[in-house]
């Protein structure tokens, strides 16, 4: 629990330097500790070490409305510094669409801030197409989807 904590401040700061306000700081806690709770949490660990966590949904009303269940949605990805550029975040995405495409699902579901050039071409990279755009806590959000690779339509 700490540690995703620990995890999930560490790209805040990261992003909040580069002048984009992430997630708020530090992230808090009983909210975490909640999702802990529900299963929704998972960490990526190399040689033992926690080096990302991310927390995937079966809804997402907030963002997506009411939906039929035909989507995971990837929320609060992040990566430790110390272990960027190696390709952890689409590993994580990829596990994520084989646990969405097990359960069923079509798609892979995400949201990024919407001013932030470089998290949106990431997504991109990685086979996302821009589905949207809205305001949620004040904050401009685009929304973002990709078919799930192992789903047969």
């Amino acid at each position: 629990m700490a540690v995703v904590a620990g995890l999930l401040d560490e790209a805040t700061v990261w992003v909040g330097e580069r002048g984009y306000e992430q997630w708020p700081l530090p992230f808090p806690r009983d909210e975490l500790e909640a999702a802990v709770e529900r299963g929704e949490v998972y960490v990526a660990e190399v040689d033992r070490e926690v080096v990302a966590t991310v927390t995937l949904l079966w809804d997402d009303p907030m963002y997506w409305g009411d939906r039929p269940a035909d989507a995971a949605y990837v929320h609060k990805l992040a990566v430790r510094r110390a272990c960027a550029g190696r390709r952890i975040g689409s590993a994580i995405v990829e596990w994520a669409d084989m646990t969405a495409a097990a359960a069923g699902r079509a798609f892979l579901r995400l949201d990024c801030l919407a001013d932030n050039p470089g998290i949106r071409s990431y997504y991109e990279q990685l086979g996302f197409e821009h589905r949207g755009d809205l305001v949620v806590n004040n904050r401009n959000m685009s929304i973002y989807e990709r078919p799930v690779h192992g789903h047969r339509h």
